[in-house]
């Protein structure tokens, strides 16, 4: 489905006139269309080519302070007119909350970004160069899984309020999943990918793949850590992503703020962490391939500062989170991660390690309220007097989010860069961490 089959803005301003004239005093309405072109690689071959359309319409009514919201896939009049009436009729029987609000009026305001076409020649050419370079690079390594797609997509809002924004944007997204096998031994399965705005760079040179790849032949054999002890942990920028992401789930997102569970609710402005951390929000940085111009609930995005050398400078909440808890919004929204680099080499800071783990995948539950963690340590290496000293079997670590942050030892000046953020390899601890 291209723009010129409808008019993006035409729709959500229709449909934000029917929930007005159902009996809202306030109304939202958002409309997206995504056109996504997939190639495949199962079981290290291109096995699959397909084209697929999504469209999707959200209609929000506010009665006083009451909410209701209908989604759905069709956009004809008939349609709009009873979703808008459905949504009116839900907020009427929702219970009052005088946090439900929505954004500001703003002009309408048009954002393009990134091809909106996809090459799919060179989609099937990078593959193949991707087939051909694992296996003469890799050859015990099989490719279980891969994805490269192209996604368009258009999105479109418009409020009561007189907020109106539309944006068009193209991305290439590629995934890659692996093992490796060398007689009867096999390494436990890995993963990564990154997003790009073109096709310019080998796909193996996207994110992490290349050195997971190479690691994988190495992890065919393991040997499990012997005991207990406390250690330092060298995170992987594909691993401090989840760190950070369990991070934000704990102290700093929607849920934990609003319902005070957050152990940094009362500490905007006050140190968190150690001084070396420093994580921006970056959502319109040109150094990533992802850029996100607009909040859901209908914000132009502001770059900031999430932790400024230790300091809690933001929460990651949106609006309703804002005035449910008295909090200020982050202008970001959140997303377009960076940490700040550090000066050493991520492999000089192995030097420093006396034992601890290369930690390059965690596999573990929700971390409780107060930051509590435990998981495995997958894919992962034993570090024993500033070397790597072997790759290692399921392994369990555990710790305390806040605490692990706030000893940080060192951050790599090296960085990757995953189109949507950019990471670099992080030293702390100690953790507790326990082998057999």
């Amino acid at each position: 489905m291209s723009a010129q089959k409808f008019d993006g803005m035409a729709i959500v301003r229709k449909a934000v006139a029917a929930l007005r004239a159902a009996g809202a005093d306030q109304a939202t309405a958002s409309f997206g269309c995504g056109v996504q072109n997939e190639m495949n690689i199962d079981a290290g071959k291109l096995s699959l080519y397909r084209s697929t359309v999504n469209v999707s319409l959200s209609l929000t009514a506010l009665t006083e302070t009451r909410k209701g919201s209908v989604s759905l896939n069709k956009y004809d009049d008939q349609s709009i007119e009873a979703a808008a009436a459905e949504a009116v009729s839900m907020a009427r029987s929702s219970q009052p909350d005088p946090a439900n609000d929505i954004s500001p009026a703003r002009p309408l305001e048009s954002f393009e970004d990134g091809q909106l076409e996809p090459d799919s020649d060179k989609m099937y050419e990078r593959l193949q160069e991707f087939i051909a370079y694992c296996q003469e690079r890799y050859p015990i390594t099989h490719l279980e899984q891969c994805v490269l797609d192209f996604s368009r997509g258009e999105s479109f809002f418009a409020n009561s309020n007189g907020a109106e924004f539309e944006q068009r944007g193209g991305l290439y997204n590629f995934s890659a999943m692996f093992t490796s096998k060398d007689g009867g031994n096999a390494s436990s399965f890995n993963y990564s990918g990154a997003v790009q705005k073109n096709l310019d760079q080998p796909l193996k040179d996207w994110g992490s793949i290349d050195l997971l790849m190479r690691q994988s032949t190495e992890q065919t054999v393991t040997q499990p850590v012997q005991g207990n002890f406390s250690g330092d942990l060298l995170i992987a920028p594909d691993c401090l992503g989840d760190f950070l992401g369990m991070l934000d789930g704990v102290y700093t997102s929607d849920y934990p703020i609003i319902t005070g569970t957050s152990p940094w609710a009362a500490k905007l402005g006050q140190a968190v962490t150690s001084p070396q951390l420093t994580v921006r929000s970056l959502p319109n940085s040109p150094e990533l391939a992802a850029n996100s111009p607009y909040t859901g609930d209908g914000f132009r995005t502001e770059d900031c500062l999430l932790i400024e050398k230790g300091v809690l400078r933001n929460f990651s909440i949106g609006l309703y989170a804002a005035n449910k808890s008295g909090r200020p919004r982050c202008p970001s929204g959140g997303g377009g991660l960076m940490v700040d680099p550090g000066e050493l080499g991520w492999q000089d800071m192995v030097k420093s390690i006396e034992r601890g783990l290369l930690l390059m995948r965690f596999s573990g539950g929700s971390p409780s309220d107060s930051g509590d963690f435990s998981g495995v340590a997958k894919n992962s290496y034993l570090i024993e007097q500033g070397k790597i000293v072997r790759p290692i079997g399921e392994t369990m670590i555990a710790g305390n989010l806040a605490k692990l942050f706030s000893d940080v030892k060192a951050i790599s000046r090296e960085r990757v860069n995953y189109g949507s953020a950019i990471l670099p390899w992080l030293q702390a601890g100690p953790a507790d961490i326990s082998g057999k």
